[in-house]
């Protein structure tokens, strides 16, 4: 008897926001996860102890050992989710079970949505994962659902020539951002023809410093059914602290745009306090992201450093292109502005995007200055002492 096509894994989710016990009830257990690789497969529950039992619906040999083997792949997969330091083996094992039911679904149904079905599907294992989509891919990173601090495994998908494909990538305990995708369709993928784009994955990750999340590009070439590294862009980059995000402005072009920081020298920045943002957008190109716009985003605070530091390299042309009349520039040098005391920091609780803004210099200097807004641009309107808060 011939074996059957891949066909649909029907099942019920879990009920919305479930948490708890990587483990499980026995029942909904194989009544959830051996349903996965098709509808042929009866459960009946003998007894109180709903022990379930397995009962083939035919007499199909090779249908039953399918669902036998599911079955232990799943069995397996919890298991290592509920031990300590197992997570890459866990996270490898449910990365398989989900690329089964992928091509089976697919199978069933060409253009439905990877997302939709890899989000129910680990609902009812109860896995966590982060899931991001671009034409003919899907990012999943993989988690502890109890304990999300304990590293997350990411694994990409891709619709290949004959059937969907998967590979875990770099990006070992980062958050996973976003995906985009080259030479990709969500249509069933025939081989590329001559003189086609070059296929290509991209992936945007997060990951910690001290000072808070730094965006991670990481890029791939799509070689058959592997994905070969093809370009990586970190903090140098991309600027250090902040967001970023994929734009795709027409069907042919995929921007990187990224919001970042990095600390300034001379003051004193905490985490929520405000900075010098750099607005960087990249171009993917054939030879990869490269960057085509750097502007720094004009704010108040901007001002205020830029003053600061024209002033302590003695440059009186520069910082009087920073105040709006002679008469501040010359109450700044008054304050002893022009002069390294300590770092600046912002007053706590203040609005740090408004039009005043409180500063704090060593022990006991307070300073409230007023900005206005000239064209693009803000300008020092006022300096004036003031009490400081106790922090």
């Amino acid at each position: 008897m011939s074996t059957p096509g891949p066909r649909p894994l029907p099942f019920d989710p879990p009920p919305a926001g479930r948490r708890g016990d990587r483990r499980l009830a026995s029942g909904l257990s194989a009544l959830g996860l051996v349903a996965l690789l098709g509808a042929t497969i009866a459960v009946s529950l003998a007894g109180c102890s709903r022990q379930p039992r397995f009962v083939p619906a035919s007499a199909d040999s090779s249908r039953a050992a399918a669902a036998d083997s599911l079955d232990d792949q799943v069995r397996r997969l919890q298991e290592r989710w509920s031990t300590p330091g197992s997570g890459e083996e866990a996270a490898r094992l449910t990365a398989q079970v989900l690329l089964q039911d992928l091509n089976a679904r697919v199978a069933a149904d060409p253009l439905a949505s990877w997302a939709e079905r890899a989000r129910t599907l680990l609902d009812s294992l109860d896995v966590g994962a982060e899931l991001v989509s671009a034409r003919g891919a899907l990012g999943v990173n993989f988690f502890e659902r109890s304990d999300p601090t304990a590293g997350s495994w990411p694994w990409i998908y891709w619709r290949g020539v004959s059937a969907v494909q998967t590979q875990a990538v770099e990006g070992v305990g980062m958050s996973l951002v976003g995906l985009a995708s080259r030479g990709l369709s969500d249509a069933p993928a025939a081989a590329p023809a001559a003189g086609a784009r070059p296929q290509g994955i991209a992936a945007l990750f997060a990951r910690r410093s001290g000072f808070g999340q730094q965006p991670l590009l990481l890029s791939w070439r799509i070689a058959g059914v592997r994905l070969v590294l093809a370009q990586t862009l970190g903090p140098d980059s991309l600027g250090g602290v902040g967001t970023g995000a994929f734009e795709s402005p027409a069907d042919t072009a995929v921007l990187l745009s990224t919001r970042t920081w990095r600390p300034t020298p001379r003051f004193d920045e905490c985490a929520t306090c405000p900075h010098l943002y750099h607005q960087r957008r990249f171009r993917w190109g054939l030879e990869g992201f490269a960057r085509v716009e750097d502007v720094l985003v004009p704010t108040p605070y901007v001002t205020f450093v830029h003053l600061i530091q024209a002033l302590l390299a003695g440059d009186q042309d520069g910082a009087l292109q920073l105040v709006t009349n002679p008469a501040v520039l010359e109450s700044a040098h008054d304050a002893g502005w022009a002069v390294a005391r300590g770092p600046w920091r912002p007053a706590p609780g203040g609005d740090t995007v408004g039009d005043e803004l409180i500063f704090y210099r060593g022990a006991s200097e307070a300073w409230k200055v007023h900005f206005v807004r000239q064209g693009g641009t803000w300008r020092v309107d006022a300096i004036e002492a003031t009490s400081r808060v106790i922090e």
